[in-house]
């Protein structure tokens, strides 16, 4: 997809995220799953052609944002992985893996309190996903104090 049409589908994504039919949404989710194992695998650059992909069969597909994001955070454009973060959060306010990796974004910025406020969400949605003890974990290790439950 070329990057202006990504744009355009991206502006529109809260818009027509309610038209998407079943298949789009199955297909949207196998396409997101083979874009995090192939980003987990190392290959950066197929897994974000597969996110892409997954995001335009269901532009409502925040794990896929959320993954293109880490994509991204992982090539070093921090910039863009911000902004991938955040379309998740905004279809998603929830999204753990966006949440964590936003949080960890902002640790490494120096911004303590919105770091604490993203693991709060976590706690009160999913107090047990690894997210959130990731999180947890290095918000209380080095030089972050713990933080109370």
């Amino acid at each position: 997809m070329f990057p202006a049409a990504l744009a355009l589908l991206l502006a529109l994504a809260p818009c027509v995220a309610h038209a998407v039919d079943e298949a789009s949404m199955r297909r949207s989710a196998e396409l997101g799953e083979r874009g995090i194992e192939t980003a987990a695998a190392g290959d950066l650059p197929a897994a974000q052609w597969l996110l892409e992909r997954a995001i335009a069969a269901n532009p409502a597909n925040a794990r896929a944002y959320a993954h293109l994001g880490s994509v991204h955070q992982s090539k070093g454009d921090t910039r863009l992985a911000r902004k991938y973060y955040g379309i998740a959060l905004e279809i998603d306010p929830t999204e753990p893996d966006a949440l964590n990796r936003l949080a960890q974004l902002d640790i490494a910025q120096g911004n303590r309190a919105a770091a604490e406020q993203r693991l709060r969400i976590l706690r009160f949605h999913c107090e047990n996903c690894v997210q959130t003890q990731e999180l947890a974990r290095l918000l209380s290790s080095g030089t972050a104090a713990p933080l109370e439950p």
